[in-house]
């Protein structure tokens, strides 16, 4: 029998429809959580449905924090095209089943639009107001996976689509500023557009001296430390910081760049690419670390740095993790894609041109090279995330935004 949550009448109850949810941990998950626990602070009620590429286990559904997860079964592998359609059909059958059991006042869907179309359909099925969060563009990140072209038939095919879902909801949420710019002219005329960035809570990430147990795990005792903790992907520029390394050491000696992530198929290719360019002395991965270990890694480095080269979905999505950075007083350097710089400024951080060797070499070392500038910066970060990246202040913004739709629906009604 699973336990969900006790109705109540004076409560919003969300729907939230997502790609993937925890215990998979990314930052497309980490949000939603994040959010769903600040709006149940907040005093609205959260149930969750994930589609068929959420890792399921062995259980369809869960309770996780109090909160329902109802999962999507795994759909058999089928041609481009063929197998998209199976996705969306099954989560259309998973998020019926939901609104009939939950019961929600506003179902709310995060990208891709494989999420979004199957939540819409159910949502206008049910006369349900429909709030659509766009965390990244799908035709665009299947650009950058190689999977399509732009401009090709499959990638007009699916911007086609995106807009429709633009057009056809009751309000539009992006995460950042410039993905904002990017779709408010595809958006319908009376459809709401706000920005809830990404954020963090400050409360639960305060800086500590530096770990001993981790500079003696990895012997890097006595090392100028630069840092990058995430996922591995090709966009993410690792590369460009590899190479750039030899620049750095040689002008700050005790330099050495350490990478906490992996699991994936490209960890393997970054292992060869640092041998086959002689940079094991300089470079060391510890491989994935558990959650709870993450703050002890980020408090031995010096520098954290993310490298993110310019494709058109990094420049239009912002990360979570320089901003865990920033709040721990960690100094932070940042390719400078147009996403990026919503993030850090001149007095909160670093930044240089992405996919520049020599630029990112140039400004690693001047950051390396002044520990009280970089104090500085550090601190104005930490103040910015507190004042306007806080999670239980950003997320208040949800209920205007579902108030509205909410609104918006019973006029249609």
């Amino acid at each position: 029998m699973f336990d969900g949550l006790t109705r109540d009448d004076h409560v919003v109850r969300v729907l939230h429809v997502l790609h993937s949810s925890l215990p998979n941990l990314s930052g497309y998950s980490i949000r939603a959580n994040y959010i769903m626990r600040c709006q149940e602070e907040l005093g609205m009620m959260c149930d969750v449905v994930t589609s068929s590429q959420h890792p399921n286990g062995d259980s369809m559904r869960e309770a996780i924090d109090g909160r329902n997860f109802v999962r999507t079964p795994s759909q058999p592998d089928r041609k481009t095209g063929l197998r998209e359609m199976g996705m969306m059909h099954a989560l259309k059958k998973t998020i019926e089943s939901a609104v009939r059991e939950f019961r929600p006042d506003v179902i709310h869907a995060a990208s891709p639009v494989l999420v979004g179309l199957p939540a819409l359909h159910v949502a206008r099925k049910h006369k349900l107001p429909f709030v659509y969060e766009v965390r990244y563009l799908w035709e665009n990140a299947s650009v950058d996976r190689g999977k399509w072209k732009y401009d090709s038939l499959p990638y007009k095919g699916a911007k086609g689509l995106e807009t429709i879902l633009y057009k056809k909801s009751d309000a539009i949420v992006a995460i950042c500023e410039a993905l904002r710019n990017e779709i408010s002219p595809r958006i319908g005329k009376n459809t709401s557009l706000q920005v809830i960035p990404n954020g963090v809570e400050s409360s639960l990430f305060q800086g500590k001296p530096p770990e001993q147990s981790v500079l003696d795990k990895w012997n890097l005792g006595g090392k100028t430390l630069l840092g990058y903790i995430g996922a591995f992907q090709p966009y993410e520029g690792l590369e460009t910081l590899f190479e750039a390394m030899p620049a750095i050491a040689e002008s700050i000696p005790n330099a050495h760049l350490m990478i906490t992530g992996g699991g994936n198929a490209l960890e393997a290719d970054l292992h060869k690419l640092v041998e086959a360019k002689n940079l094991s002395h300089l470079i060391t991965f510890t491989g994935r670390v558990p959650h709870e270990v993450v703050k002890d890694m980020y408090s031995v480095v010096d520098l954290m740095v993310y490298p993110r080269i310019s494709t058109r979905t990094t420049e239009l999505t912002t990360p979570l993790k320089p901003l865990e950075a920033m709040a721990l007083k960690v100094p932070v350097m940042l390719s400078s894609t147009q996403a990026m710089r919503e993030l850090v400024r001149e007095d909160t951080g670093y930044t240089f041109t992405p996919g520049d060797t020599t630029d990112l070499a140039r400004v690693a070392t001047q950051a390396l090279g002044d520990a009280d500038e970089r104090k500085r910066r550090a601190e104005n970060a930490r103040k910015y995330v507190e004042e306007e990246r806080h999670w239980p202040t950003i997320v208040e913004e949800y209920r205007s935004i579902y108030e509205g739709a909410i609104a918006k629906n019973r006029g249609r009604a």
